[in-house]
């Protein structure tokens, strides 16, 4: 399916968020890419919404509401215009709102699992899941990245190993950001779980960081 062939209101089904729901949830995990979103502005917005909603919600446990929404906030800012960029010069832009849709809401998805993984490493939690709590990091930074990296590569159409060393420089670009821009250690290691998006995390995508 190509960039632009779907319109939000001629979705396939009565509930037509239920079904972006669908749709995001199947990009998450890399079975659907973002051209099979609806085309235009309004999808995209709810891809911004789910995903601001979900990574305060993974933050504020660690952070605070302020700091969580602030971190968020930073984050979709920084992909979207990371992405936005990256597409105006490769003459893509009609495909951003899909493209940052695409991301935002995936990432959203990527968040909510990371909830629970994320308790896991709070400094209370009981010595004995260290190695799980670990193990979990370790997943959310893969799955962040192997999103990312895969936003990228059906977006500009490249090389799957080209896509994967863009999203590894993306998340070093986003991280160092949000490090420069709200300085805060425990801050800081709290956005390397995140993509979209993190939530999101640009590719384009996701300044989180998914």
């Amino acid at each position: 399916m190509n960039f632009d062939t779907i319109s939000f209101d001629n979705l396939h089904c009565e509930w037509p968020v239920i079904e972006l729901l669908k749709h995001y949830f199947n990009i998450a995990f890399l079975m659907k890419k973002p051209q099979d979103l609806p085309a235009g502005a309004e999808q995209m917005q709810y891809g911004i919404v789910f995903s601001f909603v979900a990574n305060v919600l993974a933050l504020v446990g660690f952070v605070g509401v302020g700091r969580a929404s602030m971190l968020s906030l930073l984050d979709i800012v920084f992909s979207g215009l990371f992405l936005y960029i990256a597409l105006m010069l490769t003459n893509r832009l009609p495909r951003f709102a899909q493209s940052f849709g695409g991301l935002c809401g995936a990432s959203a998805v990527l968040y909510c699992a990371a909830i629970p993984m994320l308790w896991l490493t709070r400094p209370d939690a009981n010595a004995e899941v260290g190695m799980l709590a670990q193990f979990a990091q370790f997943l959310l930074l893969v799955w962040s990245l192997s999103l990312v990296a895969h936003i990228i590569r059906h977006t500009f159409e490249i090389r799957l190993w080209t896509s994967v060393g863009l999203a590894f420089a993306y998340y070093i670009v986003i991280s160092s950001l949000l490090d420069v821009v709200l300085p805060n250690e425990a801050a800081s290691e709290l956005t390397n779980y995140e993509v979209s998006s993190v939530c999101g995390e640009l590719v384009t995508q996701c300044l989180t960081v998914i």
